[in-house]
């Protein structure tokens, strides 16, 4: 929340014409909406025990509460805005009104004054992921990151994939060490000119020569021979190790990538498409791949030609030297130019492909609605707008190269014009040897290959570099979900579950659940039920530990779930899903998957309890049948009962059932209820149910209504609550069910 600090100094001076001093003021909030609605500047200003809402414009406070009349304080979502109420004695006020922009501040400064009026210990509440900005730059980052993507320096992502480097020194060393033996190689073979033309090319008499000419030729020619022998042979050897080294950096990369997406909460995946996460996984990492195979190799190699090339030319002729370097500030300026334009372009061209990748994925998993309703002619208009963006993108950046590379070229060739008119001249005078020219010719066009090849590494490294970033940006997200330090370990769960005080929301200042209080015995089995939306999915991901609560907390066995191993959490919890996902594999692969030790004797004992070894033994391969992707070949029902085998080898202490029945029909139905039957025994169960009448046997319903908890009790003791909502639900269900059985 804003320290009081903040405050303009024409609110300060209201409230100092109001006697209140500066040092009175505990805090202050600013609100962006005035009380007629429109967007202007407001203050909630807490101060000297008073609630008091001010704005420029006012000489007096719109809002001046005492503290001591003050009960209750909320902050209500409503339609496009929110607004901070408070129980005045006894009536409901509203005090100030504003935006959803600055709706999760106001949500924490409406629970501090409800611990204050309630004279409570202040909430501990975890930093506000949605309000935090770049130091530097001001852009908003993304939630469970502190890197910023546009102030990131192209330095730092070199550097960052140093340690992956170092973990393979020795092979980098070597290669190091082979790419300096190449180039000396290389250095020698044009100096090699100079001897030939000079000595063994030269008119006879005009050069003493201690032996034939041919002879010397013969020598020369061989020395050409074996450094290029030397010289290929040690390329090989380089290309080869330097192509292990980019590929295993690359897979130890893709590795962490992975795992580390395994590590990162629902929140992080619900805010992305599937498809862009997974291109950032093989194509960014393919392109990372290519440039640390040949992109770096090419750049230390072009660096050391320079480094080398450069002391012989000056040792030759220095005059000649200082014309060969003539381009270089332009060629300099013109990759500096490239450079920022480029870098933009790609950042454009890794995002179209991301969601081209995106459109791809959700067409492909959905191509039967696609189909069912017709719809490939929109989806192919909806790939071909995303396949035009990155088409557009891509002819921007390779345009721009198209344009730059031969302009690159022509300057290059500029020093080259020098050094033949300057040369020749001093040959021709005499000055300088023709072997001597030649020599020196030889080095300029290696000096020069080198750099275009760097300028041409510009456009490589804006790709690479542009793509690693991307990677980093997973990396560098925190998961919201982890162990704690202090977490302790629940080897054995009794299974006593508590909600205490819960409420909830996916945005902060929504909640979803509000004040939720259930404990629940081990071995009981809870019964969730009310309308869609009510939040019974939510307080299943809460106990999951899916999300964690915005305020309360959730226990089992008396500990507060953040403080409890998830791997201990996750080993003993058993979750069967309305449409269970099944993996591509067989079916025994997918009823083992929460224990892939399993013998086959295990699993044929689960598939029986599940009441699944019947159809299963029906398939062409039994329990080796493939079931496709996302179970595809199997039905609904048997997709179900293949998900409870899998909970019932997981042998879980605790177990939720979420909508386990409800789309199947009534045959399949019972079959998955005798098969449910077995699997709740003596475990702490959570249902949702579609069914309500499924929920019969449950020891306690827990019914929620728009997120509150509204009734909870037996199925007989709800029934007899003529005006309950639990029993207009089953009415409604019973009349609904008389009318289709009547209708068909």
């Amino acid at each position: 929340m804003p320290p009081a600090e903040t405050l303009p100094d024409s609110i300060r001076h209201r409230l100092n014409e109001l006697g209140i001093e500066d040092a009175k003021i505990d805090w202050s909030i600013a609100g962006d909406l005035t009380a007629d609605g429109d967007l202007g500047e407001r203050w909630l200003v807490l101060a000297d025990g008073r609630l008091l809402v001010i704005s420029p414009a006012d000489s007096r406070p719109a809002v001046d509460l005492s503290l001591s009349r003050i009960t209750r304080v909320t902050a209500e979502s409503l339609v496009g805005c929110g607004a901070l109420e408070a129980t005045v004695d006894g009536r409901t006020v509203e005090v100030i009104r504003y935006t959803n922009a600055v709706a999760a501040d106001f949500t924490r400064a409406a629970r501090r004054l409800e611990a204050l009026v309630k004279q409570e210990s202040p909430p501990k509440e975890a930093p506000d992921e949605t309000r935090r900005r770049c130091p530097r730059c001001r852009r908003r980052l993304e939630q469970g990151t502190n890197v910023c993507p546009a102030c990131l320096s192209k330095a730092q992502v070199l550097r960052r994939l140093w340690p992956y480097t170092a973990r393979h020194w020795r092979k980098a060393v070597f290669i190091g060490a082979l790419m300096l033996l190449g180039e000396a190689a290389g250095l020698t073979q044009p100096y090699l000119y100079k001897i030939a033309v000079d000595r063994a090319l030269a008119p006879e008499g005009e050069v003493p020569l201690p032996g034939t000419r041919i002879g010397l030729l013969g020598w020369i020619v061989l020395a050409w021979l074996g450094l290029q022998l030397l010289s290929t042979a040690i390329s090989v050897v380089r290309g080869r190790l330097s192509a292990w080294l980019g590929a295993r950096i690359s897979f130890e990369i893709r590795a962490n990538v992975h795992t580390h997406l395994q590590r990162l909460s629902l929140a992080y995946f619900d805010k992305r498409q599937v498809g862009a996460v997974m291109a950032r996984v093989t194509q960014d990492t393919g392109a990372l791949h290519d440039f640390l195979v040949e992109g770096v190799q090419y750049f230390i190699v072009s660096v050391l030609q320079l480094v080398g090339i450069g002391v012989v030319i000056f040792w030759l002729n220095w005059q000649l030297a200082l014309l060969v370097l003539v381009p270089a500030p332009i060629m300099i300026l013109m990759s500096r130019l490239i450079w920022r334009r480029l870098w933009r372009i790609f950042r454009r061209f890794w995002h179209s492909w991301s969601r081209l990748n995106s459109v791809l994925n959700s067409v492909l998993s959905g191509v039967r609605v696609v189909k069912a309703f017709g719809q490939e002619d929109r989806e192919i208009r909806r790939f071909d707008d995303r396949n035009v963006a990155l088409f557009e993108t891509a002819v921007r950046a390779e345009r721009l190269w198209a344009t730059y590379f031969p302009m690159l070229t022509t300057v290059t060739m500029m020093g080259s014009f020098l050094v033949w008119y300057v040369g020749g001249r001093s040959v021709i005078a005499g000055t300088m040897s023709l072997g001597s020219l030649m020599a020196y010719l030889a080095y300029l066009w290696r000096f020069y290959g080198p750099l275009q090849m760097l300028s041409r590494i510009t456009d490589w490294l804006s790709r690479s570099l542009t793509a690693t970033e991307r990677i980093f940006e997973i990396l560098d997200a925190r998961p919201e979900i982890a162990d704690a330090r202090d977490a302790v370990e629940l080897p054995a769960m009794r299974g006593e579950v508590a909600f205490e005080n819960l409420t909830f929301g996916y945005d902060e200042h929504k909640a979803v659940l509000h004040d939720i209080n259930v404990r629940v015995t081990p071995g009981e089995m809870i019964g969730l039920a009310g309308h869609s939306g009510a939040g019974k999915s939510t307080l299943i991901n809460l106990l999951c530990r899916f999300y964690e609560p915005n305020q309360g907390r959730v226990t089992i066995d008396g500990i507060d779930l953040r403080k409890i191993r998830l791997e201990d959490l996750r080993r003993q919890t058993g979750v069967v899903l309305q449409d269970p996902f099944l993996f591509s594999g067989s079916i025994a692969e997918n009823i083992a998957y929460a224990r892939p030790e399993s013998s086959r004797e295990e699993i044929i004992r689960a598939a029986v309890a599940a009441n699944a070894h019947e159809f299963i033994m029906k398939q062409p391969d039994g329990y080796d049948t493939e079931v496709g992707e996302r179970g595809q070949r199997l039905s609904t029902g048997e997709r179900q009962r293949i998900a409870i085998a899998r909970a019932i080898l997981h042998n879980p202490r605790m177990l939720i059932l979420d909508e386990a029945t409800a789309s199947v029909d009534t045959e399949t139905d019972k079959q998955i209820q005798d098969a449910l039957a077995h699997l709740v025994r003596n475990r702490t169960t959570f249902a949702i149910a579609h069914r309500l009448s499924t929920l019969r046997n449950a020891n306690r319903l827990i019914i929620l209504e728009q997120g509150k908890q509204a009734e909870t009790g037996t199925h007989e003791e709800l029934m007899a609550k003529a005006d309950g909502v639990y029993r207009k639900l089953v009415d409604l269900q019973t009349e609904m069910s008389r009318i289709a059985a009547v209708g068909g």
